[in-house]
């Protein structure tokens, strides 16, 4: 493991479709769907802020949550992050998964890009107001193709939305926040990927692999 965390737009609510892939990879969807809704590891591919970054976006969620008389505090710094694929539940460390993705994801190939978030809104089935751009990310949405791409490849489940919109939760909170233009951007550039096994209910993340975005 590398590390741990701790403590124009589609409008639609950010709904994924999972598929599967015939071939030599039984197994591993078999582990996946026995997981179901009840495991205690969560995986997925995901950009990772710098700390810098990440802590700017923590203060953008503290004055959003001010402005608006919000009951919830921001997510630690440590757990910002833009999500690309979701991988699966597991009710363990799922070992012959995290293999099968680490082999397959060391294929990929993309340039370092820019991630630029202006703007705040919520997304009322999570309950969650997020960090996004009016203008979806060509880039981010490639990437999230080619991840897509290379896990079907190796036959294990895969996560694609066409209407993949990315972007940050700072926090979590029932009432609406109304969409609004930041007063100053969340951005940096992206220059690698990971591998975040999410321990559900414990907010932590641990860092399992990241792969570099090479020019």
């Amino acid at each position: 493991m590398l590390g741990k965390a701790g403590n124009a737009i589609a409008r639609s609510e950010q709904k994924s479709f999972s598929y599967g892939h015939g071939g030599g990879a039984a197994a591993l969807r078999t582990h996946q769907r026995h997981a179901g809704e009840l495991g205690k590891s969560n995986l997925f591919l995901a950009l990772v802020p710098e700390r810098e970054v990440a802590l700017q976006a923590v203060e953008t969620g503290r004055d959003i949550a001010k402005r608006y008389s919000l009951s919830k505090t921001p997510r630690p710094h440590e757990l910002m992050h833009v999500s690309l694929n979701g991988i699966g539940k597991y009710p363990d460390f799922p070992d012959d998964i995290v293999f099968a993705v680490s082999a397959a994801m060391a294929t990929v190939k993309a340039a370092p890009f820019e991630v630029n978030f202006d703007r705040a809104m919520h997304f009322a089935s999570a309950k969650a107001v997020v960090l996004a751009n009016a203008i979806r990310s060509e880039e981010m949405m490639d990437l999230h193709v080619q991840l897509a791409k290379e896990m079907w490849a190796v036959g294990l489940n895969f996560t694609y939305n066409p209407r993949f919109m990315p972007h940050m939760t700072v926090l979590y909170d029932e009432t609406p926040v109304p969409e609004h233009v930041l007063a100053e951007p969340v951005r940096w550039v992206a220059r690698e990927f990971v591998l975040i096994r999410s321990l559900i209910g414990k907010s932590e993340y641990e860092y399992l692999d990241r792969w570099p975005l090479l020019d």
